[in-house]
């Protein structure tokens, strides 16, 4: 990669990440991109979210979205900081992987873009900055009204092409005992060995005995273990548990809620559900993930691969209602929500020639669709 091409991905990107924008705060960063991309001369508009910022859209009305959420998870997480920083190859910070290196490889597309083709031509795709995706994922549901007919999803995904993606359900579980001195645990019965115990009949149910080549086991994350106290003597009369359970992507998530509900009432665990999305699976015969496999190839000469999300994105919403969208771009999914946090700056370049490419054949489709409609 030259080096001017290194030095603006890592400004931009650098840029990016020092406008904190946690969930419910991305006001800031929607205003520096929306003045940052004037150079495209698209029409702008801000799509109204109830008790939410709006997200931004740019050049409503194409068949094309480009959907990016601008939103990241809070700095500080389990009080350490993700600090802003480049090492070598390498630009750490919040949001790094999450997607600012995906916002910033694709603004630098766009100057690329500009510069080869110009602006006298209509811009062949839309382009959307969601809010809340780190929590409620209001921004997403909302976009699906723009009524895109193909959608990209940027997410940390090594630049493969994901045509799949995990579900999950979130479970904040109450685990009762009885309370007892804590020298004489024979007589009481400890809420936090029963929420431990209560993990091997969970692994025991049937959705979740399965594996999938791209995603790897089913299982779950206990994300959070609270009760008693290091400072009392007493045996703990009250655990509390949250736990994200993955779906893969052909689990039937209805299914898959109804043996978790079975399970909590036969355990006598007192529950509340409140995160249930459904996996999808659109397989490998995408018109869209074509498009940027071909772009990747014919232009530049890679070989990007199919994969899937482990997570869920922007993308669930469109694909449950009937818009294929994918998920791509530059960074790892294991790495976001750390402190360390970090996108690979030669990812983020063949994540932005890829997008330059793929813009300029999207013209080219577009002006010859429109001769042939003209023509007839």
């Amino acid at each position: 990669m030259k080096d001017d091409r290194f030095d603006r991905l890592a400004n931009e990107l650098l840029r990016l990440i020092e406008i904190p924008s946690p969930s419910g705060n991305e006001g800031p960063i929607l205003e520096y991109l929306e003045n940052r991309l004037r150079f495209l001369k698209v029409p702008t508009k801000i799509q109204p979210i109830l008790g939410k910022t709006g997200n931004l859209v740019l050049n409503p009305g194409s068949k094309t979205l480009l959907d990016l959420h601008v939103d990241t998870v809070p700095g500080l997480m389990e009080g350490v900081r993700c600090s802003a920083r480049l090492e070598g190859d390498l630009v750490y910070g919040r949001g790094a992987a999450d997607v600012k290196g995906s916002i910033a490889s694709l603004i630098i597309a766009l100057e690329d873009y500009v510069d080869e083709v110009g602006n006298n031509h209509d811009f062949p795709a839309s382009i959307v900055f969601t809010v809340d995706e780190e929590q409620g994922g209001s921004g997403a549901y909302e976009a699906v009204k723009l009524c895109p007919e193909e959608v990209v999803v940027f997410e940390p995904t090594e630049l493969d092409i994901c045509t799949m993606e995990a579900g999950a359900i979130g479970a904040r579980l109450n685990f009762f005992g009885q309370t007892a001195h804590g020298s004489d645990f024979e007589a009481g019965q400890n809420a936090i060995s029963k929420a431990v115990g209560f993990l091997s009949k969970l692994k025991k149910l049937p959705f979740l005995e399965g594996e999938h080549p791209y995603i790897g086991e089913a299982g779950f994350n206990v994300q959070s273990l609270s009760g008693g106290s290091p400072n009392e003597l007493i045996i703990p009369s009250r655990c509390e548990m949250y736990i994200d359970v993955r779906l893969l992507p052909d689990v039937d998530h209805k299914e898959a809620e109804r043996q978790l509900r079975y399970l909590f009432d036969r355990e006598g665990i007192e529950y509340e559900m409140d995160d249930i999305s459904p996996p999808f699976n659109l397989g490998e015969d995408v018109p869209i993930a074509d498009k940027l496999m071909g772009v990747a190839s014919n232009d530049l000469g890679l070989n990007l691969q199919f994969g899937a999300f482990k997570s869920w994105s922007d993308a669930e919403p469109y694909v449950t209602a009937g818009i294929p969208a994918v998920v791509f771009g530059p960074g790892k999914l294991s790495v976001a929500h750390t402190p360390f946090e970090h996108v690979s700056l030669k990812e983020m370049d063949l994540a932005s020639q890829i997008l330059t490419a793929f813009l300029t054949n999207l013209l080219t489709f577009s002006e010859h669709e429109l001769d042939y409609l003209e023509a007839r």
